[in-house]
C-alpha cells in the first residue's frame, strides 16, 4: 500500500509520493495534447517517474519538487508500445519512445473485452454445449499470456490463451469449476478468437 507523505503544513509533496488521481488525468491530457494517440490507444499504466536518488536524499520539507509521470501506452491498431515521460510541473511531454517487439501487461478492460469475444464465438459455444452448458453468462474467461503459440506471422501480435470456468450460479466462486481440455487463442489487438482447441469433454467438477 502506498503511503503519501504530503507535508500538512506547507502543502508540498515528497519526491516519492505516488501520483494523485488529478495528476494521472493531467498526464493523460498532456500526452493527448502533445502526441494525439490514436483512437485505439490504451493507457496501460501511468505512474510516478521517480527523480534521481540524489534529489530524494537531498530533499527537505518545503523544497520545490518537479512532478513527473511515466506512461506505458499500447496502440492496438499498430501493435506498437510507447513509453512517455511527462513533466506535470512544466506541463509537457519531455520524452516519447517507441518500443517495438514487446507486449505490455494485460489490463482489466482487455479481460472484459476478451471474455465478450470468446462468449460470442460459435466454436466456443458449441464446445460448451457439448459439456452441458447453455447459460454462457455463467462462464468466466481469463486471458493468460502463455508465450509462443506457433502461429504464422505471430511476431508482434498480442496473443493470449484464454481459459474458461463455469459458475453454478451468478454468485458462485468463479474459479471452482474449470472447463478442462478447452482453450481459446485470442488476438487482443484485434479482439478476435483465432482458434478454439477442444481436447475432448471431461466432466465438470
Amino acid at each position: 500500500m502506498a503511503i503519501a507523505t504530503t507535508d500538512r503544513h506547507t502543502g508540498t509533496v515528497h519526491p516519492l509520493d505516488p501520483l494523485s488521481a488529478d495528476e494521472v488525468g493531467q498526464a493523460w491530457a498532456l500526452i493527448c495534447a502533445g502526441h494525439a494517440p490514436g483512437p485505439r490507444t490504451r493507457a496501460i499504466s501511468i505512474t510516478l517517474h521517480e527523480p534521481p536518488k540524489d534529489a530524494v536524499l537531498g530533499y527537505r520539507s518545503g523544497d520545490p519538487v518537479e512532478r513527473q509521470a511515466f506512461a506505458i501506452l499500447l496502440d492496438n491498431a499498430t501493435g506498437m508500445t510507447h513509453e512517455a515521460v511527462v513533466s506535470l510541473t512544466r506541463e509537457r511531454v519531455i520524452s516519447w519512445t517507441d518500443v517495438p517487439g514487446v507486449q505490455p501487461p494485460i489490463v482489466f478492460d482487455e479481460f472484459l473485452e476478451c471474455e465478450a469475444a470468446v462468449r460470442a464465438d460459435q466454436r466456443w459455444q458449441e464446445a460448451m454445449r457439448r459439456r452441458g452448458v447453455s447459460d454462457f453468462s455463467l462462464a468466466m474467461i481469463d486471458p493468460w499470456s502463455a508465450g509462443h503459440f506457433g502461429f504464422p506471422g505471430e511476431e508482434g501480435r498480442r496473443l493470449v490463451r484464454a481459459l474458461t470456468w463455469v459458475r453454478v450460479r451468478p454468485t458462485d466462486n468463479g474459479y471452482a469449476r474449470p472447463v478442462a481440455n478447452l482453450l481459446t487463442v485470442v488476438d487482443l489487438n484485434d479482439m478476435k478468437v483465432l482458434e478454439v482447441q477442444d481436447g475432448g469433454v471431461i466432466p465438470l467438477p
